[in-house]
């Protein structure tokens, strides 16, 4: 019986530890990946106890990949990429080849293939996202110039990441310490160059039409089950297709996948469906790292788990702070990058894992790597309390050559999919009758409206006439965070379901506690279950629209 539920156990135990693990961790100011990480080891083969399946769990991590680089797919745009190019492009791509320099540097010494030491050089340059922005969340300085800089920086690490997949493979079919070395090689990277082209023409020509129709038919149902079945059935299609006809990976697989959703009217309700399977199936990624994880290795291998530890607490935060320096940037910038860089996290376990199994990275070396990001992970937080008063000093002239590359990354992190507007923004939920009439009385208020609406086929035709929308559903909390409510000052919401209105008013006011609300309901009765958030109510079916305008009316005199 116990070996026909070894999914169930792994789901059951390792989730459980990975919650208690997770959480102790983030009361100590830690991320909460060194927590799964640590959940992984203890239900792995290297700790007495109950032991899960590695076999098993690598499946399920799998899953945890291909989701994982979904979503970093869906929210790449190249526009991001050229806001920061000018500040952070030269100075990220600079480091990266210093930091793969200096791990086959490192690596050849101690031993290793150069090939080896190209994978080390990638999971090393790459930090982890998750722990950048939890760090500066924690010192508050997500939204400040120096936050900006360091999450621009990641755009373009992240690129690097990508990029490192792909080569992967053919280092793997070529012999970089042999003779005719460039000559297999540069063979081996045009036959993938070729391959990657083939399905770019295939993906982007024929594949992103086709799943934009699938996903507008699907949408058209508006069933969350169907939409959501949509996503996954597009995600891993594409991702395992791309793998098994053009031999990427299936993380580039799963990347493209994302960027091809991404540029669809449904990316945003896509995101929010995705969300929460993707940060399950991530925690059992991080579960599986944790499982394969060694100590003994460490105590066998002490020169590369060192040299590594330099390079990445030291090493590499150093070269960043002197790249920001000769750019003739503030010292807070350049401390503040320097710190966020000192470590190495889950884009790190991807590269080292695909290494890994394509048996060009050692399982004593992955092992290292895994002890790094432990220790690096660990260790951040307390570099940035550290560093902090000289990282949130405050400068006047940020960007004294090109002020408008700081107006494009203030842009980056405040929606810049949103229509700029010097009116008044106002968000409306639901566009029947009653949100037709409450647009369009918003509008001639010199209010400017923004929509939300379950119905595909009513945002695109929003859209066709110049009024702004988003498809999706106003209870999830990605959504309404992609509506910026931080800086709207009013929203109303014209369904008439209480359920829903107040799942809804419960997500705004979590993001925007001031937001002044108008609600409406189908009966008076349930004005009563929306008292604890003084929201103003108009009821009655067949006068909810005149009702809704004449509310609106009283409250904007």
């Amino acid at each position: 019986m116990l070996e026909e539920l070894k999914i169930i156990w792994i789901l059951a135990i390792g989730f459980g530890l990975a919650c208690l693990l997770g959480y102790s961790a983030h009361r100590m100011k830690l991320s909460p990946i060194l927590g799964y990480v640590i959940a992984g080891y203890l239900i792995g083969p290297n700790f007495p106890g109950f032991v899960a399946d590695p076999r098993l769990s690598e499946q399920l991590a799998n899953i945890g990949v291909t989701l994982l680089m979904f979503a970093v797919g869906l929210n790449f745009k190249w526009n991001d990429l050229a806001a920061v190019k000018k500040i952070v492009l030269p100075g990220a791509l600079i480091l990266s080849l210093l930091s793969i320099g200096a791990g086959i540097f490192l690596s050849v010494n101690l031993g290793q293939t150069m090939q080896a030491g190209f994978v080390i050089g990638l999971a090393i340059c790459v930090s982890s996202t998750v722990v950048i922005v939890r760090g500066l969340a924690d010192q508050n300085l997500l939204q400040t110039p120096q936050g900006h800089t360091v999450l621009g920086w990641t755009i373009v690490e992240d690129i690097i990441s990508v990029l490192g997949l792909i080569l992967l493979p053919t280092l793997m079919q070529s012999n970089l310490g042999g003779e005719n070395s460039g000559v297999e090689f540069m063979y081996s990277l045009g036959t993938l160059i070729l391959k990657i082209m083939a399905l770019g023409v295939i993906i982007y020509y024929v594949g992103e039409k086709l799943v934009k129709e699938v996903l507008t038919v699907v949408a058209r149902t508006r069933s969350h089950e169907l939409f959501t079945l949509a996503i996954l059935s597009c995600v891993f299609f594409i991702a395992i297709g791309s793998a098994y006809l053009f031999g990427v990976s299936l993380a580039l697989g799963a990347f493209i996948a994302g960027t091809v959703v991404g540029k669809t009217e449904v990316s945003q309700q896509a995101a929010a469906n995705a969300l929460p399977m993707r940060d399950a199936f991530a925690v059992i990624f991080f579960l599986s790292v944790g499982m394969l994880f060694n100590p003994t290795v460490v105590k066998n291998n002490l020169p590369l788990f060192f040299g590594l530890l330099f390079i990445i607490l030291a090493l590499r935060p150093m070269m960043a702070f002197l790249i920001i320096k000769l750019a003739k940037y503030p010292q807070s910038i350049a401390i503040s990058v320097a710190v966020a860089i000192s470590q190495i996290g889950e884009y790190s376990f991807i590269l080292a894992e695909e290494g890994n199994q394509l048996k060009i990275l050692s399982d004593n070396a992955y092992d290292i790597l895994v002890a790094c990001a432990f220790i690096s992970i660990m260790l951040n937080p307390l570099l940035f309390q550290l560093f902090k008063p000289l990282a949130s000093k405050k400068t006047k002239k940020l960007f004294p050559e090109n002020k408008e590359v700081d107006q494009s990354l203030e842009a980056l992190y405040k929606n810049a999919d949103l229509q700029q507007s010097f009116l008044p923004r106002a968000l409306v939920i639901g566009y029947g009758p009653v949100g037709r009439a409450v647009t369009h009385y918003l509008k001639e208020s010199n209010f400017h409206p923004l929509v939300i609406d379950r119905n595909i086929d009513t945002v695109a035709a929003m859209k066709e006439k110049g009024i702004e929308a988003i498809f999706g559903d106003a209870t999830q909390f990605q959504i309404m965070e992609k509506a910026d409510l931080t800086n709207l000052q009013l929203m109303v919401v014209t369904t008439p379901d209480l359920h829903i209105t107040q799942s809804i008013i419960q997500v705004a006011y979590h993001i925007n506690p001031y937001i002044k609300i108008i609600a409406r309901s189908h009966y008076k009765v349930d004005h009563q279950f929306l008292k604890f958030a003084e929201v103003p109510m108009v009821w009655d079916e067949e006068a909810a629209a005149e009702k809704m305008v004449s509310l609106l009316r009283t409250q904007l005199a």
